[in-house]
């Protein structure tokens, strides 16, 4: 499945900011993607998630090629994808940031799923095996094959919009049952 986009580049620079104000203005669900490579425990905070199917059970996450991450989850060809909870939002900063990747782990509620590295606060953590990858762009774009999910209850979600952290209020959740 491996391969490389001919995509050419923008043309309109002008493109590039309307694109890029579109699509800040889309809520997104907060993930904190995390893997154990050669030199241990690697993560990084991301919003360009989405299941894929559920036959086989799988998701696509992005990842800019450029990041040291992309070299551990290469190299493990596993990941944990944690859907992180209004609580997580220092965590979700932390690993969001190039500064202090050595510190990322020493905060949060940590435990092993499957060897890969979940936090006990996320809303729930999907363990996946690379099944596949495509590159586009900037990014290269993984199918996760999932193996295993934890499920936690009674938190609220952390989303990404505008620029800014955000929770949905919890008297507009309705039940639909």
């Amino acid at each position: 499945m491996a391969r490389t986009s001919d995509a050419a580049p923008t043309a309109d620079p002008g493109l590039k900011d309307h694109f890029r104000i579109a699509m800040r203005g889309v809520a997104s669900s907060v993930f904190l993607v995390t893997t154990r490579g050669p030199e241990g425990r690697a993560g990084m905070t991301a919003t360009s998630v989405c299941s894929l199917s559920f036959d086989p059970l799988s998701v696509l996450i992005c990842v800019n090629r450029s990041t040291a991450f992309i070299r551990a989850l290469e190299a493990s060809r596993r990941f944990a994808l944690n859907i992180l909870s209004h609580d997580d939002e220092p965590i979700a900063k932390e690993f969001g940031s190039a500064a202090g990747r050595e510190r990322r782990f020493e905060t949060g509620d940590w435990y092993d799923v499957d060897g890969m590295p979940a936090l006990g606060t996320s809303l729930s953590t999907i363990v996946c095996e690379v099944a596949g990858h495509t590159d586009f762009g900037s990014h290269r774009v993984f199918v996760g094959q999932v193996r295993q999910v934890d499920n936690r209850e009674g938190r609220s979600e952390l989303l990404y919009c505008q620029g800014s952290f955000r929770t949905l209020p919890r008297d507009s959740l309705h039940s639909f049952s």
